[in-house]
């Protein structure tokens, strides 16, 4: 398959399948699942080699993300804050919320699943948070889609940690994280992840202004709550 070249001195084919036709070209670059070529008909040889460089004649590109994600209202993130302070104050464990579109009710909806809360106790007595791990769940409504999720750090800063990007590296969407949660309002930290690219945002590009956590939240969400210290 021929891309258009109708500003390119040099013809770009895209290999399709393993028994394309060589193209007569004298000089072409080959785009297939392994890489770009180079490739050249002359009369004394036939070659086709790594291309050390893109077509010079292609304009030059960066990634980008567009979010339009739903927003989430402030009743709603004051009550998720106030949930992580409280799972923070008993256990000083982190939390996670996974945020889901509901397409009938045009509605964000909290999901918050079964999870395992990781501390380590220092021989002080001093407790802090290590570690978050809980499942998707696989079986959702018709009318409800998973977008992201939005996580504690506790009383640590908010920010990515590479165990975070590690986690979200395969999982496009919205991801908040939330610490120092013994302030008002404590800090946050958004990004969004496409095919494994990360995106600063904004917070307004995630949700509502934040005034004060809110402890409205339903307390069914504690019971998916377990703790483990590490040994």
């Amino acid at each position: 398959m021929k891309c258009q070249t109708e500003t390119l001195l040099t013809p770009v084919y895209l290999k399709t399948r393993p028994d394309m036709p060589w193209p007569e070209d004298r000089a072409f670059y080959l785009l297939t699942g392994a890489g770009l070529f180079v490739c050249r008909n002359y009369p004394f040889f036939r070659s086709c080699t790594p291309a050390k460089d893109w077509p010079s004649e292609l304009a030059f590109h960066e990634p980008f993300f567009q979010p339009r994600f739903p927003i989430i209202d402030r009743r709603l993130i004051q009550e998720i804050v106030g949930f992580f302070d409280e799972v923070a104050s008993i256990h000083r464990a982190e939390a996670a919320v996974l945020l889901g579109w509901d397409a009938a009710a045009r509605r964000v909806e909290p999901i918050v699943p079964p999870q395992v809360a990781t501390i380590e106790r220092t021989s002080s007595g001093y407790v802090y948070p290590v570690g978050l791990h809980y499942e998707v769940p696989a079986n959702l409504p018709a009318n409800l889609t998973i977008f992201g999720d939005i996580h504690s750090h506790a009383h640590c800063r908010a920010y990515a940690s590479w165990v975070d990007k590690d986690d979200e590296a395969h999982r496009t969407g919205l991801h908040i994280v939330v610490g120092c949660i013994d302030e008002e309002p404590p800090e946050f930290h958004v990004e969004a992840v496409a095919d494994g690219t990360r995106f600063s945002l904004r917070r307004d590009q995630a949700f509502e202004g934040y005034k004060q956590r809110s402890r409205d939240f339903p307390l069914e969400w504690l019971d998916k709550i377990q703790v483990e210290t590490e040994r």
